[in-house]
């Protein structure tokens, strides 16, 4: 399978005693009905991408309990904290979040949902008409890791996630990562990306993050990541990896490199 990687950042940074490769990835809905593109004919590359991209930590959106047991039966290098964005158990779309066995300690985990009761499994009361939440773990180093994935239709949903989110943000080391279906200079992003002590890391791509299954480089900016300023990004890509015309999702993996 060729694999095609579009650079558009790049620092460089010195040698330290943390290196690790980040990866935020939409995976698409198995339960759509995506005719050719439906999650059994892409389940395989969706695995082969990720397996090939060799991350650390990965944030994966639009997960289903069946789409999360193939992965990892496919992926058994990763552990794995994910729960149902309608229950808190199993039920729903879920942010996944994976993490290479034998790197990190979990020390806590936890996932708030995205509106004015964030501790009430399939709250919604912000506009939005579909439930949104971020899960998260923290490790025994002390770096936080978390997976959001934004309203489509609601800009007061967005704005609000944001701001809730920004609360969220703990004092130590910090990545953020996810599908926030919001352009770099939107309003929504503004809470995150001028807030003290962050970075915008993806906010100068240039290359379409969603792209419908048509492939390309022209469309939506729309999956980012951020993460706290004592981390040094570098090596920032957005990975095409179709197999004739069959793309793993209808969005393209976005990948980092952070050292401490």
């Amino acid at each position: 399978m060729a694999i095609a990687i579009l650079f558009w950042h790049q620092n460089c940074s010195k040698l330290s005693l943390m290196s690790l490769r980040v990866m935020t990835f939409n995976i698409r809905n198995g339960m759509a009905e995506d005719g050719p593109n439906h999650w059994a004919k892409r389940k395989e590359l969706t695995a082969e991408t990720i397996r090939n991209a060799n991350c650390d930590l990965i944030g994966l959106q639009e997960v289903f309990d069946f789409q999360l047991e193939y992965l990892l039966s496919e992926l058994p290098e990763y552990d794995h904290y994910s729960v149902g964005r309608e229950d808190g158990e199993h039920a729903g779309e879920q942010c996944s979040i994976l993490w290479r066995r034998g790197l990190f300690t979990l020390k806590a985990k936890g996932t708030f949902w995205l509106s004015n009761q964030p501790t009430v499994p399939n709250s919604m009361t912000w506009g939005n008409r579909i439930t949104r939440i971020c899960s998260w773990v923290e490790f025994e180093d002390g770096l936080t890791f978390m997976n959001t994935h934004w309203d489509h239709e609601s800009v007061p949903s967005r704005v609000a996630s944001a701001n809730l989110v920004l609360r969220g943000l703990p004092a130590s080391k910090w990545i953020l990562v996810g599908d926030f279906n919001s352009e770099p200079d939107w309003k929504e992003m503004i809470p995150l990306a001028r807030a003290e002590g962050a970075q915008f890391v993806t906010a100068g791509n240039r290359v379409a993050t969603f792209h419908d299954f048509v492939g390309g480089t022209i469309g939506d900016h729309i999956d980012h990541i951020f993460a706290s300023k004592d981390l040094v990004a570098s090596d920032v890509q957005v990975l095409v990896s179709p197999r004739g015309s069959v793309y793993p999702s209808d969005h393209y993996p976005v990948i980092c490199r952070f050292e401490s």
